[in-house]
């Protein structure tokens, strides 16, 4: 080895040793950090305003706990609908949401939603954290025998009834219901949509988890902890997880002549043929590489899912398949009206 790769191979292990170093000398100070956040999430500290659902009050034993979030507190038309939809389906809804303009504040006050105003914190398991916390302080949890979990990072397609929208409000018995799952950095249930029997809800396990979840993180600790944590906590328990669109079966369906059949509902034969070749690209690899809400999204709306990732409408950097393409304005997916209050896109500049 020369003099200079040796120098190199030096100071690269001189570097990591001295941050290893840091790192373990650091621990007991970040370790008490944690203990302190957890300890201000435990005293509901984020939580800057609630107002229980009525019908929890007096014993409905049906709640939907949904995390919103709008830069300028929109309360958007399709997320509405949703909302609405669950309220005449019998359900209680309570509203976790950093901020809401007036007119959305009014708007669920006349549907008798619940609403939380929360410190925009933790993404979507953060805001169920504060959720359930307050619930329990309060004594309210003992009562509810099915609770949903929902955020807004998909857009609910247009004709709800006539997906798995229905199924997925029955719930499954004593399984934990997802609308899909995937295998990608361990089984788990796509935390978009999540229905949980009343059995779970009172298990110490359950409490225990919201109580040490370290709630403060961004998208990686929502995923690792929040997504796939609470999945892998169902199963260590031996409580069942099933999903209404498993990733097996759309994996299946993608060289299946029915998919072209159902492509081919609305779009030409060429289209069709062409959507099916890219989907069946993705087929060359194994089964936990791939995301079946972005990667396979039109599989999953052929199927009946009532939604679609709001990534793919607003961004899409990855280029998948668009499902805009089989949606083709049909009221049955996508209402265009809905979108400009929905969608998201960064900025990017202008060209001048």
């Amino acid at each position: 080895m020369g003099f200079r790769s040796r120098i190199k191979r030096e100071l690269r292990d001189g570097v990591r040793s001295a941050q290893a170093g840091w790192e373990r000398f650091q621990v007991p100070f970040l370790a008490q950090r944690d203990r302190e956040r957890i300890a201000s999430i435990n005293a509901l500290a984020r939580v800057k305003e609630l107002v229980i659902p009525e019908g929890i009050e007096q014993g409905n034993a049906r709640l939907v706990l949904f995390s919103h979030y709008h830069p300028k507190g929109w309360l958007q038309a399709c997320i509405r609908r949703e909302l609405a939809d669950l309220i005449e389906r019998g359900w209680q809804v309570l509203l976790l949401t950093d901020a809401l303009d007036r007119d959305g504040l009014e708007w669920c006050k006349s549907k008798g939603l619940g609403l939380m105003l929360r410190r925009n914190e933790g993404r979507d398991f953060g805001a169920f954290q504060d959720g359930l916390l307050a619930l329990q302080q309060r004594g309210l949890m003992a009562a509810i025998d099915r609770l949903i979990l929902l955020n807004d990072s998909v857009y609910p397609i247009t004709d709800l009834s006539g997906s798995s929208w229905p199924l997925f409000l029955e719930g499954a018995g004593d399984l934990v219901l997802g609308f899909s799952d995937s295998f990608q950095n361990g089984y788990h249930l796509q935390s978009y949509g999540l229905h949980l029997p009343g059995d779970v809800l009172q298990q110490p396990w359950w409490e225990s988890y919201w109580r040490c979840y370290r709630g403060w993180g961004g998208m990686t600790m929502a995923i690792r902890d929040g997504e796939i944590g609470l999945s892998q906590l169902f199963l260590d328990q031996g409580v069942g997880l099933r999903a209404l669109h498993p990733v097996s079966r759309l994996r299946a369906q993608i060289s299946s002549r029915e998919l072209l059949e159902k492509l081919q509902v609305h779009c030409s034969i060429e289209a069709s043929a062409w959507i099916q070749m890219q989907l069946l690209a993705t087929g060359m690899s194994s089964i936990n590489f791939y995301s079946p809400g972005h990667y396979w999204a039109i599989p999953l709306l052929l199927d009946g899912c009532p939604f679609i990732k709001r990534w793919l409408l607003e961004s899409n950097e990855k280029q998948m398949l668009d499902p805009l393409m089989v949606a083709n304005g049909e009221e049955a997916f996508v209402n265009p009206d809905e979108l400009p209050d929905y969608l998201r896109p960064r900025v990017i500049g202008f060209a001048s």
